[in-house]
């Protein structure tokens, strides 16, 4: 059964026997009692519809302007603990493990960077002497009383603005950041937020993409209301019962016509819908960083006329528009086309469009249709393999070759290794000539002998990878894949062999793997090689920009990875550095005879107490590795690759 029609027969009947009551031209016999009820009734329907209001299906179009927000390294402060805090199966109110944690996070703070030992740092904590703050003193001691408060502070607790337990976490998280630090940072010893406001994560969780599913041309999703007429509907009930109860045929009239302009609203249907969508770029592979230009055109495939739609194109993550805008609304008569035009500036990897989102309303616009139009277009934006200014780090290097291994072996090479007896074979050039000059006899310099290195450049690209100081930032995944094609660019210069290799899920979706390889490419150089390399950067699943839906089999991963290693390859590991994994990996290839060096984007902000903690939480993951053995290059996140190799080698080489 068709209801819409039924809908509109029945307003019009309404309204024409309204007016024709209204005029004396139609009699409705009803006695007071039954009038009194059919008012009291439509004035109570009227109230739960407008009570109702706020369960109206209003959904807002994604937002593609926006590149997918990533999270910042300690979005909530119980995330940020639990890098501290040891497991308890007892159960804790929350402020204890709040303070137990911070607890544990000052003492790994004072063992590291203080240079205590663990009971010495308890003690310190219990008596207050580890920091100047006689808040965070206290907090963190159970002896210890807190200092007097000011009448400010007692009015803002008052007031709900801030509680005392809110400013004693922020004292001690403040104070934890400082320790290490000779100069006190000013920065470090303000007192950060609490956490982030309501807006800033409502303003994060907007959608960026249209959608995640794969389209085949056009594909209808849902439709709903709008609830356009929605008041109009409230004041007609609301007129007619407040008409029949006060007896005043004009107010029943206004709201009989009301009632009318219901019916209108109920009665039409939006169009069905048949777009072809035709996209055109300026350049299909541009470098990163470059400016594309993205002409989309859609015509109505149907002989019927589209009244009101709405247009957003599947931008995707990896692009950001620039210039223009990538939505138009318009109407459209059967056959004709229309023009979209925006600018998108690219980063490095292979971005396919997302279908784009078509939303088409009736004449009286109170219900919409949503569709998917299906348009496949990809860029694919190589990352540049450029060498780095400076020396890449490795281990074990000689210092005026960058690269190249050292040997315990005597031979050819740059630095002294030992003076042998001369044979004939030697050659003149390393024939020692000072002593022959003084003593006459004929000696022979070895230095130690080099070696081509053999290099895996590992990539941490799981989710916990995929974190930024800023949601809308380049994050710590989308750098570690530049920074690796740079660094192979260096180190194949040189004459090194280098391969390439990935952690994190292959399927981005959160679906099975299986069949599905994780990137691995063994050490080799050559142009054909360095290629290779550079496409499966942009082209690998690994390294989307995406962000994956899950962790995925690390592990595993790392077996297989661990398998394919020869004794002599160094590993160049690409990780932030915020998780236990991160580090537990380095540990585990280092401690199977793979050399590792970890050179680490530093994602972590300091604006709030869970940010500051993460950080203070990072800074202990990195001493601990050195102190291990394992160098870690860190990268702030404000300076370029080639700065902060060019700081490591002036520091190595003083």
């Amino acid at each position: 059964m068709n209801v819409r029609p039924t809908l509109l027969v029945l307003g019009l009947a309404a309204f024409a026997g309204g007016v024709a009551a209204l005029f004396g031209v139609l009699e409705i016999a009803l006695s007071q009692s039954i009038a009194v009820i059919v008012g009291l009734l439509a004035v109570v329907i009227g109230i739960r519809s407008l009570l109702n209001r706020g369960d109206a299906n209003r959904t807002p179009t994604p937002d593609p302007e926006r590149r997918t927000a990533v999270p910042v390294p300690g979005e909530t402060l119980a995330e940020a603990i639990g890098a501290f805090r040891t497991a308890k199966t007892s159960y804790t109110p929350t402020s204890r493990r709040t303070t137990d944690g911070l607890r544990a996070a000052a003492i790994a703070a004072l063992t590291r960077f203080d240079g205590r030992t663990e009971d010495e740092a308890a003690q310190q904590l219990e008596d207050g002497t580890w920091t100047d703050d006689p808040v965070a003193a206290a907090f963190l001691s159970t002896s210890l009383d807190p200092p007097s408060r000011s009448v400010r502070d007692r009015l803002a607790a008052i007031t709900g603005r801030k509680s005392r337990f809110y400013t004693q976490v922020r004292h001690a998280v403040a104070a934890i950041a400082v320790i290490g630090y000779e100069s006190g940072d000013a920065a470090a010893r303000s007192l950060p937020r609490y956490d982030r406001t309501d807006d800033e994560r409502a303003d994060t969780d907007r959608a960026a993409r249209t959608t995640t599913k794969a389209v085949d041309g056009i594909s209808r999703t849902r439709e709903r209301s709008t609830d356009y007429w929605y008041g109009i509907g409230v004041v007609a009930l609301f007129a007619v019962g407040i008409g029949v109860v006060s007896e005043s045929p004009a107010v029943v009239l206004a709201g009989v016509v009301g009632v009318g302009y219901a019916a209108f609203a109920r009665a039409l249907e939006p169009p069905e819908l048949e777009l072809s969508v035709d996209r055109q770029l300026s350049d299909a592979e541009p470098v990163p960083g470059d400016d594309i230009d993205v002409t989309v055109t859609i015509t109505n495939e149907r002989d019927a006329f589209v009244p009101d739609l709405r247009f957003v194109d599947g931008v995707p993550s990896g692009l950001a528009v620039t210039d223009g805008s990538s939505r138009l609304g318009t109407a459209l008569r059967p056959g004709e086309s229309v023009t979209l035009e925006y600018t998108a500036a690219v980063r490095r990897g292979s971005h396919e469009f997302d279908p784009a989102l078509a939303v088409v309303r009736d004449l009286s616009r109170s219900t919409e249709r949503e569709y998917l139009v299906g348009s496949e277009t990809t860029v694919v934006c190589e990352p540049e393999l450029r060498p780095v200014a400076a020396p890449v780090p490795l281990r074990a290097t000689a210092a005026s070759f960058s690269g190249r291994l050292e040997t315990a072996e005597g031979g050819a090479g740059t630095t002294f290794h030992s003076v042998r007896e001369y044979r004939k074979s030697d050659p003149l050039s390393r024939v020692d000539w000072n002593r022959h000059a003084k003593t006459g006899d004929l000696a022979t310099l070895e230095f130690h002998e080099e070696r081509a290195a053999r290099v895996v450049v590992l990539v941490d690209a799981r989710k916990a990878a995929h974190l930024a100081p800023e949601p809308d930032a380049t994050n710590a995944v989308d750098r570690s894949v530049t920074a690796a094609g740079r660094i192979a660019a260096s180190l194949l210069a040189e004459g090194d062999t280098v391969g390439l290799a990935g952690l994190g899920p292959v399927d981005r979706d959160g679906g099975t793997e299986a069949g599905r390889e994780s990137c691995w490419l063994a050490p080799a150089s050559g142009r054909h090689h360095e290629v290779q390399f550079a496409e499966l950067l942009a082209t690998h699943p690994q390294f989307s920009a995406v962000p994956p839906a899950d962790e995925g089999r690390w592990l595993w991963q790392l077996r297989t990875i661990r398998r394919r290693l020869s004794a002599e390859t160094q590993i160049v590991f690409l990780t932030p550095l915020c998780d236990y994994v991160s580090a537990d990996v380095a540990r585990r290839l280092d401690a199977h005879g793979h050399p590792v060096t970890v050179v680490s984007p530093d994602p972590t902000a300091d604006e709030t107490v869970g940010e500051r903690l993460a950080r203070v939480a990072r800074r202990v993951r990195r001493f601990d590795l050195q102190r291990a053995g394992i160098p870690v290059v860190d990268w702030p996140a404000d300076e370029s690759i080639d700065e902060v190799f060019a700081r490591h080698s002036a520091g190595g080489r003083r």
